[in-house]
């Protein structure tokens, strides 16, 4: 048995007029309810939120970190002037003042320092008295010292003396958010007192827990600053559009309480917002507005033509009951795809969005009738000739759009085309610090590490031998030595570091310091006594833990690479991965970067949005055919929905080419987005055509009812998505340049191509199919 929509909507309709106190009641009850829960909202700024569940490599990541337990550690950097070195009065009174002060960050235990270096090849300190009492010309001996110590300028030391660390340690393995916010907070504050006390000074402060901390503090940033810019904007286009400030009054008290409700859920069901979540509350906003805007559309129109308040209420709840919830639908499936990732945070951020859409769909038939038929003005002498927004413009655009018929049709179909080609341009590369503001500290950290030292990203591995003292083969340790040298041959690879330099470095120390013993012991005694010895010595900057593990089976090799990009540490690793059986014969290699998890995410989320993106325009379409109750202008409905991200995307390639991974959600949300328009078009094109209209009769129609809402809603998702472009980070700044031309491409297509599209392909014996 057929659905009868019309039926349907038309028994909605009665009942929310008819009820529409009581169900108002009831919504500002559970409104209020949800409210309740923004109380409880939880930030999660950790990068462990962003990770791909599916990558293997975490597996070995969580292995290698049971191996080999690293504390977690804070570095502060000091930066010489133009043209010194950090071995002047200056700086080393500052590293001084620090080492003097670090006590007070809670679970600090250890602080490295230049000062305090003693060289494990030759025992000998740097600094053999205090500071105050060294001469400029003997600053200039020990900087020329110091650049020859490769231990040194592996660890504290750019090659040019030009900027030194601080290293800092901390227990704070196993504290629990609060406590490692408080950590980042107190290195914050020494930081800056640093700085009070030694202007003349240049020192950042840099560290996993800081990087969380600006994280978060850029997510409350955003969602407090321009979320209420957002809500202000979709009010004033309201007001303006429709000439009425009390509509303006009945959106803004939707978007409110839909917000308020999603948010309060959000919180009741254990989400916290993380890096990409954070941005769902906009999102939701501007999808409230789209609904609420052709519920008013409608409504005016029905009071200009002499209808009283109810009776309006009435015709554009039922007419607006199938595309509306058409919208709804296909909108969430867009957003629910994201669940397709293995990355948490893209997941969080579909499951918010998808819960904001049901809250607003609801609202907009329960809270919103009753508020607009309680505030808005009628009279029995309204003018009926009055033009709507935009109306007489819509309408000499469809007399141009049939005049041009066949030039509109071939240009935008060229340029999809076109723009289809350009689309594997793009190349993905994740960074980090994409997440946080562009002008904040602890990116200066970053940067100038990158100015003064040829350092890039560390790649930690482990070796496993599988077998107790395993590690302490001298068959072994030879292959591990060949490895590395390998390693070292690759013009990527700055430096390498293992368990086998520290051998050759004890070696050496028990043969009088003398160069030539620098090599490998030949007995497993001999790397046994030399172990316990190290052991004794219990190096602070160089603690044994670090090398081998505690059973002896396994080692560590920490690989510093040059300044490369994300996919050059993939093809990195590959190599590695490849080569690595061909000096080992039994060993196995764990893969314990965390930087590598995320370089891997790029192809990784890529693949998996695209698998996502192609699940939910099948769902779409077929939500369409039934909802259209046709499954020829369900397929066809395709058309207008693919093409607004593919030609975006296309341009962005040809101009820009390089995108974060997480923007590439975009193009799997997009679908769910730009659907609207083409669910209004096609819902009153088929009304038109099904009531005996000719093609142009039916298009001039379509245009005439859902056009002016559908141009005011491309407005408020346009200028409510510019706002991101203010947003602190860069992560959110892409998407409002990609997001904006998206949805307004999509309203442009579906006004002047969607009709090209109609009048050739539209078969009529399909409306019965």
């Amino acid at each position: 048995m057929k659905l009868d929509i019309s039926a349907v909507a038309t028994r909605v309709a009665g009942a929310c007029v008819k009820n529409r106190m009581p169900l108002f009641g009831l919504s500002a009850l559970v409104s209020l309810v949800m409210a309740i829960g923004l109380l409880s909202t939880q930030f999660d700024g950790t990068f462990n939120a962003l990770l791909t569940e599916s990558d293997p490599y975490l597996d070995e990541l969580i292995r290698m970190d049971e191996e080999f337990p690293i504390a977690t550690d804070a570095s502060f950097i000091f930066i010489a002037g133009d043209g010194e070195t950090v071995f002047n009065h200056r700086v080393l009174a500052a590293i001084n003042d620090l080492r003097d002060s670090y006590e007070a960050i809670p679970t600090a235990t250890y602080l490295s320092t230049i000062v305090d270096w003693i060289s494990p090849e030759t025992q000998r300190r740097l600094f053999t008295k205090s500071v105050a009492d060294y001469t400029e010309a003997e600053f200039a001996q020990l900087a020329k010292e110091a650049v020859e110590d490769r231990l040194l300028t592996n660890n504290l030391l750019s090659r040019n003396a030009a900027l030194t660390f601080a290293n800092l340690s901390l227990n704070a393995r196993e504290v629990d958010q609060s406590t490692r916010m408080d950590i980042a907070a107190a290195i914050q504050s020494l930081r800056d007192d640093l700085r009070a006390r030694h202007p003349d000074v240049r020192l950042f402060a840099g560290s996993d827990l800081i990087l969380e901390e600006t994280q978060q503090a850029s997510m409350v940033a955003d969602l407090t600053s321009l979320l209420p810019f957002v809500i202000v904007i979709c009010v004033l286009v309201i007001c303006y559009c429709f000439r009425s400030i009390t509509l303006g009054a009945c959106i803004l008290i939707h978007q409110v309480v839909t917000a308020a409700c999603t948010i309060g859920m959000v919180n009741y069901l254990g989400y916290s917002f993380n890096s990409i979540s954070v941005i769902a509350p906009l999102v939701v906003i501007i999808i409230a507005v789209a609904n609420s805007v052709h519920i008013i559309s409608i409504y005016k129109q029905a009071l200009q033509q002499d209808k009283s308040k109810l009776d309006a209420m009435h015709h554009s709840l039922s007419y607006n009951f199938q595309p509306v919830t058409l919208a709804a639908i296909t909108t969430a499936i867009g957003f629910s795809s994201l669940n397709m990732t293995s990355s948490p945070a893209i997941q969080d951020f579909g499951q918010i969005v998808a819960i904001g859409i049901v809250f607003a769909f609801v609202l907009t038939f329960t809270m919103l009738p009753s508020m607009m038929v309680l505030l808005t003005r009628w009279s029995p002498d309204m003018n009926p000739d009055e033009e709507l927004f935009l109306q007489g413009k819509l309408e000499r655009l469809v007399a141009f759009t049939e005049r041009s018929d066949s030039t509109l049709f071939f240009s935008c179909t060229a340029l999809a085309i076109f723009t289809v080609f350009l689309l594997p341009l793009n190349e993905t590369d994740f960074n980090r610090l994409d997440f946080i503001a562009n002008d904040s500290d602890i990116r200066q950290y970053y940067d100038e590490i990158a100015d003064n030292m040829n350092r890039g990203p560390a790649l930690s591995y482990a070796i496993d031998t599988s077998v107790e003292n395993g590690a302490m083969d001298t068959a072994f340790l030879l292959e591990v030595e060949a490895f590395g040298d390998w390693l070292l041959e690759q013009d990527v690879v700055e430096s390498q570091a293992s368990l086998v330099d520290v051998l050759k470095t004890i070696n050496q120390f028990i043969n009088d310091r003398d160069p030539d013993y620098y090599y490998l012991p030949e007995s497993e005694q001999t790397v046994a006594n030399y172990l316990d010895a190290f052991a004794m010595v219990n190096s602070k900057e160089f603690p044994v833990g670090s090398f081998i593990n505690e059973d002896f089976s396994a080692v560590t090799i920490l690989i510093n690479a040059t300044q490369i990009s994300n996919q050059e540490v993939i093809d990195l690793d590959q190599l590695i991965t490849d080569e690595f059986p061909s000096f080992f014969r039994s060993a196995e290699l764990i893969h314990g970067s965390g930087l590598l998890v995320f370089s891997r995410m790029d192809e990784l989320v890529t693949t998996e949005l695209l698998q996502g993106y192609s699940i939910s325009l099948m769902l779409i379409t077929v939500t369409l055919i039934f909802g259209l109750g046709s499954w020829y202008f369900g397929f066809l409905s395709v058309v207008p929905n693919l093409l607004p991200a593919t030609m975006v995307f296309g341009f962005w390639a040809l101009f820009v080419g390089q995108l974060d991974p997480f923007v590439m959600m975009l193009f799997s949300i997009s679908i769910g987005l730009v659907v609207d328009d083409t669910v209004h078009i096609l819902s009153h094109y088929l009304e038109s055509r099904r009531l005996g209209a000719n093609q142009n009769e039916a298009i001039a129609h379509s245009i005439r009812i859902a056009g002016p809402a559908l141009t005011i809603t491309t407005m408020v998702l346009a200028l409510g998505t510019t706002i991101l472009i203010f947003a602190n980070t860069l992560y959110f700044q892409q998407s409002a340049k990609l997001l904006v031309p998206i949805v307004v491409l999509a309203l442009v297509l579906d006004l002047i191509y969607l009709p090209t599209i109609l009048r050739r392909f539209d078969n009529k014996a399909a409306f019965l199919k």
